[in-house]
Formats: C-alpha cells, sequence, structure tokens
C-alpha cells in the first residue's frame, strides 16, 4: 500500500514505492534516537542535526548502535530523515533538515502535505515512535530500510491555538505501521529517503 496523504488523522504519511534491487549484502539494522526541540536526534553526535520541534511535539526514534559502520550509518540518517518529517509537519513546511534528508519522489508528497496542514491551519502534536527499524539490503548507494510507527501518542492541533482538533489518540492513532524506505547515498555521503511506503496494521509491530 503507498500512502498519501494524512487528511486529518494523525501523523505521519509516506510515498512512492520501496526499492527491493535484489542482490547486495544483506544486514540486520538497530535504531536512533531524538528527542524534543531544539535536541540532536543521537547522543555524543556533534555532527547531528538540531531539530525544531514545537514544545508539544517529539519525535522518538530507537537508537542506533550496531557496532557495524555501514548499517549504523544508514539507520543514523534514516533516524534524522524521521525526525525532519516530524519537525516538518509541526512547523507546517519543508525545514533545512528535510531539504537535507529527503529526495523525490517521497520529497514532493510530503511537502503537498506540509502545505496542506499549513492551509488548514493545523499541524500535528504528540509523539512519533519508530522502532525496530532494520537494514534488508545495501548495494551500490542504494539501501531498504523497514521499521515500525505507533501513532497511539499523536494528535492534530489548531496551529495557532495549540488546542486539540477531534480527540487525542483517537481511532486511527492506535494504529500500527511497517514501513519500507529506499534510502540514496548522495555525493557527500549522506543518506537520504527517495521512496517509503507502508502497510497499515500489520501484525509485524506491537
Amino acid at each position: 500500500m503507498t500512502a498519501t496523504a494524512l487528511g486529518a488523522a494523525l501523523l505521519l504519511t509516506a510515498c512512492g514505492g520501496s526499492d527491493d534491487d535484489g542482490g547486495g549484502d544483506e544486514i540486520v539494522g538497530a535504531e536512533n534516537k531524538t528527542s524534543e526541540s531544539p535536541a540532536a536526534p543521537a547522543e555524543e553526535d556533534p555532527d547531528a542535526p538540531a531539530f525544531d520541534f514545537p514544545d508539544d511535539l517529539q519525535a522518538d526514534v530507537e537508537p542506533a548502535d550496531t557496532g557495524d559502520e555501514k548499517k549504523d550509518a544508514v539507520l543514523r540518517d534514516q533516524g534524522y530523515a524521521l525526525s525532519a518529517m516530524v519537525e516538518s509537519y509541526g512547523r507546517q513546511k519543508a525545514t533545512a533538515n528535510f531539504e537535507k534528508y529527503w529526495q523525490d519522489p517521497a520529497y514532493a508528497t510530503y511537502v503537498q502535505d506540509f502545505e496542506r496542514f499549513a492551509g488548514e491551519g493545523q499541524r500535528i502534536a504528540g509523539t512519533g515512535r519508530y522502532f525496530d527499524r532494520e537494514v534488508k539490503q545495501v548495494k551500490d548507494g542504494s539501501a531498504l530500510v523497514v521499521f515500525c510507527e505507533d501513532q497511539s501518542d499523536g494528535y492534530v492541533v489548531d496551529a495557532k491555538t495549540g488546542k486539540s482538533v477531534g480527540a487525542e489518540g483517537g481511532e486511527n492513532a492506535a494504529v500500527m505501521r511497517l514501513y519500507r524506505q529506499t534510502l540514496t547515498r548522495t555525493d557527500d555521503g549522506t543518506w537520504t529517503v527517495t521512496e517509503s511506503d507502508w502497510t497499515e496494521g500489520d501484525g509485524t509491530c506491537r
């Protein structure tokens, strides 16, 4: 299933479709952590980006420390990309961090959603939780990552007042999603998300 916009539901959409190229080294990934604004999503990483979340918004990305340099590089930047997505939903626009860690076609679809939220005078709040991040494949500057998203602590607020629009932790918020993302390594060595799709309510995510 390929995601489009959130509508007035809750946290975070996806776009495109993951590129499972076949071949390459199969490797298992781990995690990465971010916290409230402004904060870097990885502990003890002097080069980590700072994120500017609204006070009522947080991205909770499980930390990545597999001991494998290749896996950790992919998961580190993929974690930054997730935090940048949450940040952009909170700020109703593509932030500098989003510009760095996302590329088309995924980039374009998310930007449309940020603009839709801005047009409706709304933004997201609460916590987006991302866990069980695993690198399934790395080959020739492309990587495939799978992970789970928990929306149960996310909700939509009025951007001016900060008041909840609808019920916090509503029916849609309880849904777990299993994501597949394709990342591409840029010339400067940054891993960027280029494609993203999800399966809703997948039993893999608990």
